[in-house]
């Protein structure tokens, strides 16, 4: 009887007829050793056979059986994924070192080989994560996309790498804004220079902060021929004269901020020693205490903003002379100044008034509200004395604004049913059809402070709403052309915000009720009647004490903000 032979014996001499590239000889020889007793070795070899013959699909049989019959070895995974990588399959092969990671145990030897393979073909088939937009995109939408960084980020940019550094250092466009308000720490004298020059020396704007030396910015100011726009965020100290000879050195500046403490005289000597500025802006003004001598006009001052700190008259400031001198002054911002009810403290006339479309009046002590122009259309007013109501300062002219359409009252004792009325409605012409007769209705309020004790409701009873809200009588403040209503600190509660989305159609998108007494209840309804809302603002309501109004406003697509300040011993809480 003849003896059988071991799968052993059937691989030694398969493997003899392989190493000869006996192929047909080998596959015979691991064909009959599989049928006598099939083995993942007889299998692994047949497979590498297969291969040799260019018979993949056979291979990947083979290769199969091999995982089938042990999942624990790496061979089967190994042979099987090289094969279907030939097949030009990279899916089906990582799948397969997918499973084999998850039947091989960690501490087989050839599992770190099985996992780099892995690894391999997950990056290959991966889109690639670290490709360099500069390469890719086009130059046009490269210096798009970098026209939207910020300065500091652009500068950061270039930190990513040498290329991206001579990349943007080569594009002169995103250096003519010289922005160094993002500055953490102080900025050197060489980073200022070599801005410059990537910019070609064409700076239009530059933006100052932690930057202490004056003299380079003295020069930069000589040398940039096209800067229009400085601002000063932190100067290392007070620099009168450097200021003013930068201020000389630049033929075509037009803006000018300065958010440090400079003196009086020190401003009035910038203004004269650059009469065509357009825009002009002081944040914090130390007061000389004597009057102001203008000797120059302003005929192109569009925009001008003096804010002291501490309260200046405006007899000192001469604010009544400045007025006379700036025939094209857009937009004025005036913060701690007092007597403007002085006869030279302010226009009586409107032929004296420049044709002025903001005017913003903030921490005032006023006693009576200044003449305003015709023109008006953004109206500030921010009382510090809180001695008087509304009522108490209007003007001894009556003003006639029909072009406001954004107005904003804070800090006054009460609100009287009258009072804003008395500002939009009452004209001062004697032809008050051919002159008023269409006086646009307000986008925008916003009222700070209390309610007239006489006043018990904010928007009135019945069909009498009107003449008992403290909104007045008016036909411009709820319409449909208001957008934005800001009534936080007032006496609101729910029944305030029920008659004003049953008893007026509005367009508003913004609210704000924070400091009131409105309940969850309110919020439902804003959400309900207003199909324009956007925002609502209700910080520091005490009654609301719960999630479902603000969840239900928010399934509406309307944005909640709903924080509780921190009571002492509590936490902070945030509903929305």
């Amino acid at each position: 009887m003849a003896r059988r032979m071991s799968p052993e014996e059937y691989q030694a001499i398969g493997r003899s007829y392989y190493k000869l590239k006996q192929y047909e000889k080998a596959l015979e020889t691991f064909s009959k050793g599989i049928e006598a007793c099939p083995t993942a070795d007889l299998y692994d070899h047949r497979a590498a056979t297969y291969d040799k013959l260019g018979n993949l699909n056979a291979a990947v049989k083979d290769g199969r059986e091999m995982i089938r019959l042990n999942k624990k070895d790496v061979k089967g995974y190994l042979r099987t994924a090289s094969i279907l990588e030939k097949l030009e399959k990279p899916e089906t092969a990582l799948g397969i070192y997918k499973y084999g990671m998850k039947n091989v145990p960690p501490s087989d030897k050839n599992f770190k080989l099985l996992q780099q393979l892995h690894d391999k073909f997950t990056r290959k088939l991966s889109p690639a994560s670290a490709i360099d937009p500069f390469t890719v995109l086009p130059a046009e939408l490269a210096e798009m996309v970098l026209e939207y960084c910020s300065f500091r980020h652009m500068v950061n940019c270039m930190r990513v790498s040498k290329g991206w550094r001579d990349y943007l250092s080569k594009l002169p466009k995103l250096w003519m804004h010289l922005d160094l308000s993002g500055a953490r720490r102080p900025v050197p004298r060489s980073f200022v220079n070599t801005a410059f020059k990537r910019s070609e020396y064409r700076l239009t704007r530059v933006t100052i902060h932690r930057f202490e030396h004056m003299d380079v910015l003295k020069n930069l100011a000589k040398a940039a021929k096209d800067l229009t726009e400085l601002e000063l965020i932190s100067v290392p100290h007070t620099m009168s004269a450097t200021l003013i000879d930068v201020v000389k050195s630049a033929p075509k500046l037009k803006k000018f901020t300065i958010h440090p403490e400079i003196t009086q005289d020190t401003a009035v000597q910038i203004m004269h020693a650059r009469p065509v500025l357009e825009h002009v802006v002081f944040g914090a003004l130390r007061s000389r205490g004597a009057a102001t001598n203008w000797t120059t006009s302003f005929g192109n001052l569009r925009t001008l903003g003096m804010h002291w700190s501490s309260p200046v008259s405006t007899v000192n400031l001469g604010l009544h002379d400045l007025l006379a001198r700036t025939p094209c002054l857009e937009s004025l911002a005036l913060s701690n100044v007092q007597h403007i009810e002085a006869p030279q403290g302010w226009p009586r006339d409107e032929a004296q008034l420049p044709p002025l479309k903001s005017l913003a009046l903030k921490r005032m002590d006023l006693l009576v509200l200044p003449l305003l122009p015709p023109t008006l259309q953004r109206l500030v007013i921010e009382n510090d004395g809180g001695e008087f109501d509304l009522q108490h300062i209007l003007p001894l002219h009556k003003c006639c604004v029909p072009e406001l359409t954004h107005l904003a009252i804070s800090g006054f004792k009460g609100l009287g049913t009258e009072a804003l009325g008395d500002i939009l409605d009452i004209c001062s012409h004697e032809n008050e059809t051919a002159t008023c007769s269409t006086r646009k209705p307000l986008q925008s309020l916003t009222l700070h402070g209390l309610v007239d004790s006489s006043s018990n409701h904010m928007f009135g009873l019945g069909q009498e709403a009107r003449m008992e809200s403290i909104f007045g009588d008016s036909p411009r403040v709820l319409t449909p052309a208001l957008e934005s209503l800001d009534i936080a600190t007032m006496p609101c509660d729910d029944d305030d915000i029920e008659k004003l989305v049953n008893l007026y159609k509005t367009g508003l998108k913004t609210i704000d009720l924070s400091h009131t007494q409105i309940t969850g209840a309110s919020i439902k309804m804003l959400a309900d009647k207003l199909p324009n809302l956007t925002t609502i603002t209700a910080n520091n309501c005490a009654k609301i004490n719960g999630r479902d109004a603000i969840n239900y406003a928010e399934r509406k697509g309307i944005s909640v903000s709903c924080q509780m300040a921190e009571q002492k011993g509590g936490r902070r809480l945030r509903y929305g």
